[in-house]
């Protein structure tokens, strides 16, 4: 049986359901989170995943300081969720499908985000992504995929499509590029052409004006 939900132990007073959510929010898609009162001094969560793996990955982090203090991080296989919670966990379950993250890369998100994690907190990361085989499943499945693209793409002919479609937009350009080129050019030739006939081209003279004659008495 799939455990999906991990018991956050020592969880500080101060700590809210939200800063537990914001948290846990690295290891995978969470469907329910409850806070339960412990002592006088702590108090617990639980932190229910849409699948294993982010219950999974979620215990790594134990050791992990969340507001001011460091909590314990367990599997508990015997939580049951709250009924006012269990169908709405199921439609997230029925309707969603968590994508497999590398344990490895949560510890360097939350590290980069600043969350101060336990010091054994990247080699347990390296083990656990070692021992179910991440890169292995990630590689094959990158291939997979990499066959069905190429498939449907011989089968459609897509690549060919592409190709003559780029071939005749390359096409178009240059012609409409040569033509404004022409255009600008004989444009140029025009305006040169006036520009030498113009100072060849005397204005006509004012007429003259005849002087007047003085009277001699």
């Amino acid at each position: 049986m799939s455990v999906k939900t991990v018991k956050v132990g020592n969880l500080s007073l101060k700590a809210s359901t939200r800063d537990v959510r914001e948290f846990f929010s690295f290891s995978g898609d969470i469907v329910y989170v409850e806070v339960q009162s412990d002592d006088d001094f702590s108090q617990n969560a639980f932190v229910t995943f849409t699948d294993s793996q982010g219950a999974d990955t979620a215990v790594l982090l134990s050791g992990a300081t969340i507001v001011d203090m460091t909590v314990t991080v367990t599997l508990a296989p015997d939580y049951r969720l709250p009924p006012d919670a269990t169908s709405a966990a199921r439609g997230v379950t029925d309707g969603e499908e968590s994508v497999m993250s590398k344990a490895e890369d949560v510890i360097s998100s939350m590290l980069s985000k600043g969350f101060i994690l336990g010091k054994d907190a990247v080699s347990k990361a390296k083990s656990f992504d070692e021992k179910i085989g991440f890169s292995e499943k990630v590689t094959t499945g990158t291939s997979m995929v990499n066959e069905k693209v190429k498939e449907v793409d011989q089968k459609l002919q897509v690549s060919e499509k592409a190709k003559s479609a780029y071939a005749a937009a390359a096409s178009w350009v240059t012609d409409a590029f040569s033509k404004v080129a022409k255009s600008a050019s004989e444009v140029g030739q025009q305006t040169k052409e006036k520009d030498d006939v113009a100072p060849t081209q005397q204005p006509p003279s004012p007429p003259k004006t005849s002087q007047a004659q003085g009277l001699i008495l």
